[in-house]
């Protein structure tokens, strides 16, 4: 070897561990941090830096407390497994669905490894099955969601191994659930504090400031954490938001206007299962031969049902997914080609986290927001300043026409893009294409320009619904008209001859896009 020689260890673990050739820059300094950490911790490493020196080490602050926020797709899980195949001990990787569980206990088996998963319900010939698993040695990974980890024969027994590295996966879900329907993340810096490891590192493709405060209170508590962050922008997604009132009907229109596979995210079980009854309909009798390739996806499922959807989307080039969120949080479909938000997320972190299940293999992709009349009244509902905060964050996002997307959902984060743009499809608003105003309103103003006073509401509802090119029902026309009556665009009447019946009321615009003609 000559001086000049550039040796490369990680280089070289990476290739005959993974099979890859080379690490990403951020994956690099986060795998660097948890092995110096390591090393400075005392645990024997098949990986040495000799250029740092203990000293260095030592002295370092946040030492083996770690925050990384790095985008969808880039490499996340490998910053924790290359690091766990070259240390001493075992590595502990909380996630916070059943679904990613399975997805990595996958990836690391056709990698060669061999997981455990621990998970309510198992028997305790199970339990003692892996217990033993770890303690011979023949599995260095385990993987948990933070509820098991709470149970008192699970916590005794962690605490009696050597875990030497606990890692949070989609930490930002302790903000966006902790503190509502999943209490057992506020207690997640009990469970390392129990397990007392030297090693904990924290992992979100995106946070913002208030969302990374409550990501050090609730796991890293009073000691201080490093923060890596890399850059959340994902120049391969085309952003776009849409305002309606019929959702189902523009979720359809959507999906035929972009590629496929396609996942929809709703907020709830109930409308992840109507809106997939409702597009396979929509699309048998509209005679694409894709219909039955539209499913859906929530945590009522049973477990064997899960299963057999993950397997079926994601293999599936045609398949369209109604999901709530309780699907696709770091699950390993690379093909995904549009993101189709029917509701409104909760929050900007929440939205960019799930709109970058897109175009994850760098192929350009598409990110479609929905918003509507129904997000003024979740505004409205919002139970403290922070919800509201949220909430009204991501519908000014949605709403302005003057702002690149991207940079709107950046700078939200408190990310500086250096104003620096796709050249094409990056969003609609760079492509000039961008309206805040509701879909249907062009066209149902225009059906009463030309009907001036001659049907009532119920009426004119029957007649819409009789248009075969938008196939809106009576009831979704009729809750546009009811709608566009409240805003004022439309005027019912009082006066006889022409009492209950509808005409244009004084606010409106004659240069609506046109819906149909």
């Amino acid at each position: 070897m000559t001086d000049n020689e550039y040796v490369d260890p990680l280089g070289d673990a990476v290739n005959s561990l993974f099979g890859l050739s080379y690490l990403f820059p951020y994956q690099r300094l986060v795998i660097t941090n948890i092995l110096e950490a390591a090393q400075a911790a005392g645990i024997p490493l098949k990986w040495q830096n000799d250029e740092t020196s203990q000293a260095e080490l030592s002295d370092r602050e946040c030492l083996g407390r770690q925050i990384v926020i790095l985008p969808t797709g880039a490499g996340k899980s490998l910053c924790f497994q290359l690091p766990a195949m070259l240390m001493e001990g075992l590595t502990l990787v909380i996630y916070p669905i059943l679904s990613l569980m399975a997805d990595q206990e996958r990836r690391l088996h056709e990698r060669g490894f061999s997981p455990v998963i621990l998970r309510g319900g198992q028997s305790t010939e199970e339990r003692d099955a892996i217990w033993e698993k770890l303690k011979s040695g023949q599995s260095k990974f385990i993987i948990a969601n933070p509820e098991v980890l709470l149970t008192p024969q699970v916590k005794t027994q962690l605490e009696k191994i050597k875990v030497v590295h606990i890692v949070i996966d989609e930490a930002h879900c302790v903000s966006e659930w902790g503190e509502s329907f999943r209490p057992s993340y506020l207690e997640i810096n009990s469970i390392i504090n129990s397990i007392n490891p030297p090693l904990v590192t924290a992992f979100t493709a995106t946070a913002s400031a208030p969302v990374l405060e409550k990501i050090r209170k609730y796991i890293f508590g009073d000691i201080e954490a490093h923060q890596i962050v890399g850059n959340p922008d994902r120049a391969n997604i085309s952003y776009s938001a849409k305002g309606c009132i019929c959702r189902d009907l523009t979720v359809r229109d959507m999906l035929i206007q972009n590629s496929r596979p396609a996942i929809v995210f709703c907020s709830s079980r109930a409308g992840t299962e109507n809106l997939a009854r409702y597009l396979r309909n929509e699309f048998r009798d509209m005679n694409f031969n894709w219909y039955n390739e539209i499913r859906f996806y929530h945590a009522g499922l049973s477990r064997e049902e899960k299963a057999e959807t993950e397997k079926w989307f994601f293999i599936n080039a045609e398949a369209v997914l109604c999901a709530t969120c309780a699907y696709g949080m770091g699950v390993d479909k690379a093909d995904i080609r549009t993101v189709i938000h029917r509701d409104c997320a909760p929050s900007v972190e929440a939205y960019l986290q799930e709109a970058g299940r897109a175009g994850r293999d760098g192929t350009q992709s598409t990110a479609v927001l929905l918003f509507g009349p129904e997000d003024e009244i979740a505004l409205a509902r919002a139970g403290n300043e922070t919800n509201r905060g949220r909430v009204s964050a991501l519908l000014q996002y949605a709403r302005d026409t003057e702002k690149c997307r991207r940079h709107s959902l950046l700078s939200l984060l408190n990310y500086d893009s250096g104003g620096e743009v796709p050249e094409k499809l990056c969003c609609d608003v760079c492509e000039k294409t961008a309206d805040n105003r509701l879909r249907e309103e062009a066209g149902i103003i225009k059906f009463f320009r030309r009907n001036k006073r001659r049907f009532t509401a119920d009426e004119a509802a029957g007649v819409l619904a009789m248009n075969e090119t938008i196939r809106w029902s009576e009831e979704e026309s009729a809750q546009i008209v009811s709608y566009l009556l409240k805003t004022g665009n439309l005027k019912k009447l009082k006066m006889f001859p022409w009492k209950n019946r509808i005409t244009i009321g004084a606010i409106n615009s004659a240069e609506h896009f046109q819906v149909f003609t």
